[in-house]
């Protein structure tokens, strides 16, 4: 899901990069940001639900058990405190998308500003992925 996401993020600023000279463009890039506000979060459930079901008491224990501790103890608490602020950065996204449409030719500052938190959404959902990544290896090399 955050894989889509990303995807989303990256469309709606190609949208709103170019899209205000077609048509079409500023309805794709609101469609486009909210899909992506919507995939940001089922991803935010999905992900919540997994920790609670699975990762506190299956994963949690052998990961600090196994040979890469720090696994958790760095990269899932920084996950876990950097996730929170993903879909209020998302819902900013969307907002600035969807009230400025009209501003997105002529406004070069309003599309600096959906640049700067298109950026940095897509910049922590890498993190995510990276973090998802690290905490994978402490699992499998927990794995007797």
């Amino acid at each position: 899901m955050g894989d889509l996401a990303v995807l989303l993020v990256i469309w709606t600023l190609v949208e709103v990069a170019w899209g205000p000279m077609t048509r079409g463009g500023v309805l794709r890039a609101k469609i486009a940001s909210l899909s992506g506000l919507i995939f940001i979060l089922a991803s935010w459930v999905v992900a919540g639900i997994y920790y609670i079901v699975y990762y506190g008491p299956e994963i949690k224990p052998l990961i600090k058990e196994g040979p890469w501790p720090w696994a958790h103890a760095i990269f899932m608490e920084a996950k876990e405190h950097i996730f929170l602020f993903l879909p209020f950065l998302a819902l900013l996204f969307l907002f600035l998308v969807w009230k400025y449409k009209d501003k997105l030719k002529e406004e070069r500052g309003v599309r600096f500003a959906i640049y700067a938190v298109g950026g940095t959404v897509i910049f922590i959902l890498g993190l995510m992925a990276i973090c998802g990544y690290l905490i994978s290896s402490g699992y499998r090399a927990a794995i007797p």
